[in-house]
């Protein structure tokens, strides 16, 4: 099929409306983690979300009156609503009229930190944290940490007698004792870290006793306000977490390795929390002389819970030095062979550094909020830290997925992604990539624990989804079409267009505010949980597969297994997660209801090449920009990409793995190169693709009530492959 001619396009009219979720997955990722319930038991719409979340944005500027504020509203609710606008997942969960009321971190995607209490807290508040590990950042020697007993209270619901220590037996038994009751909250937790770090870090405390007292920590199944009242996770996770933590001592580790297995245990605890999750990013400098060790470190399935990375430069890409090229074939060895994709690279000299009002904060206050005050002794702990990262050329590290450039010593960022392929015409969508731009600006203005680094940095990361979509619907280019740059040329000034824009509303409304202009502003995040909202291709990624199943995880007893297996759709319970039942979905991206055909390129049919080149692009004319002329803008502002290219490791041998990784990767920011693994030997995929035919039995045996076959295109299917399976 020929590419349509322009006045075709676009093929697929957008109008404003209340879009509805994607039927099936869409619905069931939305119910899952963004939708309410109210005390009748009547669950949110879209629109409901869309209300709530532009009502809570909207408050937090009061100081420029009413007008503004609904000016601000009736744009956001339009846009959202639309879904040309998808703050990210944060927002749409926790966004409502108390926002101004909150802390910053529960509405920040990323971050990073240079401490474990800290990595902890913010992991408690659902952000995604890197940490960078270099050798002399390590101020602290966890040998040098108390002695800890964990106790309980005989009382609590959650005592197990003969398994625990309770308080009573505890004031009995020990005299001479620091005494540490934690508090119920995020925050009484992470002083709980904070505590043995501290003393850890003083070095006075090795052979004296710290009891730390559980007693006061809800039990577990509690409702937990904050968070819509999901299931408390109870003290028990937290007291096994410090109880592994204690075991770092004598280990005979070095400070750097110790701090990552203390960030491990305190990471699984999260986890275990059930509704948080703790996504980590740890960083080592090539330079380091354990770097390899580093390189090593997560053989055999250890640590999980963080993607590893080492840290690199032009130095290191010069291959000039016999450690340079020993780390470099180290790490490709371990990429390669481990069939894990780690460590990556992170080129932390293209990661843009504004030391703009930077002054070091070797004054230790740069984390400190109106919710969480560390202690005077914990400050000299972090200004040590600051003295030390004060002194190294690159202070930048991203964060857990990538696309975010933040200082090592603590910085925040907040993500919206627009959906230009939603939105009716290109001034719309510039006008929702303009209101992206002011909602973050707006969330910078909250309270948080890096509030000093948010004023001089003020980072925010619009970005996109949806983009392949668009780029077919509006232009009439495919994936092949656009990294043939020429060819694609409209396309891709337009996407230079918007960012202009964003640049543009970034400096006129910090001048509003009375705020710095942000240093960076453009992102691509991964998007995977808003862009299933409406099915849509996943940030910067190709779409994974056509028709396929989606399985999502569920807890056996959620009342909707019940419900989604009486409607027809496949359940099954794990055996491998006990108490964990997935449902599959039948899913059909949106990129395959636009006439496609033979044009359509999924993730598996791009060479690694192509994917190098379309990163390159998107950095170009959209994370850097260029303006009307063509010349990159300056300065620059732009964040990276998040992007996973995944290769066939039956198909590429490690030399040719070796010469397109030493070719490409120092070309770009970041990327992730990941092999792909089968994956029909697990028990629990996440997704599994299908033939036509196959899918289109499983359509049949679900009963259309909720307009499942809506989001269906069966014409398409019939004959799209031209085998008619129908």
């Amino acid at each position: 099929m020929p590419p349509r001619s322009p006045d075709s396009l676009p093929k697929k009219i957008m109008r404003f409306s209340e879009r509805r979720l994607a039927k099936g997955l869409g619905e069931a990722v939305a119910k899952r983690t963004i939708l309410r319930t109210d005390e009748k038991g009547r669950l949110e719409s879209w629109a409901d979300v869309a209300h709530r979340v532009a009502l809570g944005n909207s408050s937090l500027v009061p100081k420029f009156g009413k007008a503004h504020q609904q000016a601000e509203y009736e744009i956001l609710k339009k846009h959202i609503a639309n879904a040309s606008l998808l703050m990210s997942g944060r927002h749409l969960q926790h966004g409502d009229e108390t926002q101004s009321d909150r802390n910053m971190e529960v509405f920040t995607n990323c971050s990073t930190a240079s401490s474990s209490f800290l990595l902890f807290y913010l992991l408690l508040n659902g952000s995604g944290v890197g940490r960078a590990y270099d050798d002399d950042l390590m101020v602290v020697d966890w040998n040098y940490m108390p002695i800890i007993r964990c106790v309980l209270d005989e009382q609590h619901p959650d005592f197990i007698w003969g398994e625990d220590e309770s308080v009573r037996d505890a004031k009995h038994k020990y005299r001479k004792v620091y005494w540490f009751e934690i508090p119920d909250t995020r925050e009484g937790w992470a002083q709980a870290v904070e505590k043995i770090e501290t003393m850890a870090f003083e070095k006075k405390y090795k052979d004296d006793l710290l009891v730390i007292d559980f007693s006061k920590v809800r039990p577990k199944g509690a409702k937990i306000r904050g968070m819509q009242n999901r299931p408390a996770s109870g003290p028990r996770p937290l007291m096994r977490a410090i109880q592994k933590v204690a075991t770092v001592k004598g280990s005979g580790m070095s400070p750097w390795r110790q701090a990552i297995f203390v960030d491990h245990y305190l990471s699984e605890c999260v986890l275990v929390g059930g509704a948080r999750r703790a996504a980590r990013i740890a960083t080592k400098t090539w330079t380091d002389p354990e770097v390899l060790d580093f390189i090593s470190i997560k053989r055999g399935g250890f640590l999980w819970s963080a993607n590893n990375s080492v840290a690199v430069d032009e130095k290191f890409w010069k291959q000039k030095t016999r450690h340079a090229k020993k780390v470099l074939e180290a790490i490709l060895q371990a990429s390669y062979h481990d069939k894990t994709g780690e460590p990556g690279f992170v080129n932390q000299h293209k990661l843009v550094q504004n030391d703009t009002g930077f002054n070091g904060y070797t004054d230790g206050k740069y984390a400190e909020s109106e919710k969480y005050k560390p202690a005077p002794k914990t400050r000299k702990m972090l200004a040590a830290v600051a003295k030390r990262a004060n002194a190294k050329y690159y202070t930048q590290i991203p964060n857990p997925c990538g696309e975010i450039t933040l200082n090592m010593l603590g910085g925040y960022c907040v993500i919206a992604d627009v959906v230009p392929y939603h939105a009716p015409d290109v001034a719309a969508a510039e006008e929702a990539f303009r209101a992206a731009t002011r909602a973050l600006m707006r969330v910078n203005t909250m309270d948080s624990l890096y509030k000093r680094e948010v004023a001089r940095t003020n980072r925010i990361g619009v970005g996109m989804t949806g983009i392949h979509e668009y780029a077919w619907n509006a232009f009439g280019y495919s994936f092949r079409d656009l990294v043939n740059e020429e060819k694609s040329k409209d396309f891709w000034l337009t996407l230079s267009r918007f960012k202009r824009a964003v640049v543009e509303e970034a400096e006129k409304y910090a001048k509003k505010l009375g705020v710095g202009v942000p240093h960076t502003n453009t992102t691509i995040k991964p998007a995977g949980t808003t862009s299933k909202l409406f099915s849509l291709s996943e940030g910067a990624h190709l779409p994974a597969m056509r028709e396929y199943m989606r399985w999502v995880q569920f807890r056996s007893d959620d009342p909707l297994v019940a419900k989604y297996g009486k409607m027809g759709y496949p359940v099954k319970e794990l055996k491998s997660y006990a108490g964990t039942t997935v449902v599959g979905f039948p899913t059909q991206p949106e990129i395959c209801r636009l006439g496609m055909n033979n044009h359509l390129v999924t993730a598996s049919e791009a060479t690694p090449e192509e994917q190098y080149k379309w990163l390159m692009l998107i950095e170009k004319y959209w994370i850097r920009g260029v303006d009307e002329n063509g010349k990159p803008l300056e300065p620059d502002t732009g964040n990276q990409v998040s992007y996973t290219l995944k290769y066939d490791p039956e198909k590429v041998s490690f030399q040719e793995f070796k010469k397109m990784v030493k070719k490409y990767q120092p070309l770009i920011r970041t990327c992730s190169v990941m092999p792909r693994i089968e994956t029909t030997a697990y028990e629990y995929q996440p997704e599994e693709a299908m033939n036509a035919n196959d899918f289109m039995k499983v359509i049949h045996e679900i009963s259309d009530e909720e307009g499942v076959l809506e989001d269906i295109d069966l014409e398409q299917l019939k004959c799209d492959t031209g085998a008619c399976p129908i």
